[in-house]
């Protein structure tokens, strides 16, 4: 999380930009410690991609194309902005404290 937080005081819209959506960002900032929350979400990225990666499915995909919700019960949903990986059944789970952010995903072909 302290890599996150530095890309973020040095200027970080930049950053966000290029990797969470609109909705990720304003959703980060309306927390007391947005840089945890946005850990979180990068940490999912990061998973999501990798799962696909091994599973051979995709190899190339954006940060910005890859979108974290949470439902109303707060539990953390994706949304994949390519309309040919729509289809697939896609959950991650995001855990963090203040100092650190993990994810886990699962695709299920």
């Amino acid at each position: 999380m302290p890599r996150i937080a530095e890309i973020l005081e040095k200027g970080g819209t930049r950053f966000e930009q290029r990797v969470y959506t609109d909705r990720e960002i304003s959703y980060c900032r309306s927390k007391a410690s947005p840089a945890i929350h946005f850990a979180g979400r990068f940490a999912a990225k990061e998973a999501l991609k990798k799962a696909f990666m091994s599973a051979e499915v995709k190899q190339v995909l954006s940060f910005s194309n890859i979108e974290i919700t949470n439902n109303d019960s707060g539990v953390p949903q994706v949304h994949m902005h390519y309309k040919n990986l729509q289809f697939i059944d896609l959950k991650v789970s995001i855990s963090h404290n203040s100092d650190q952010a993990v994810a886990f995903a699962l695709l299920r072909l």
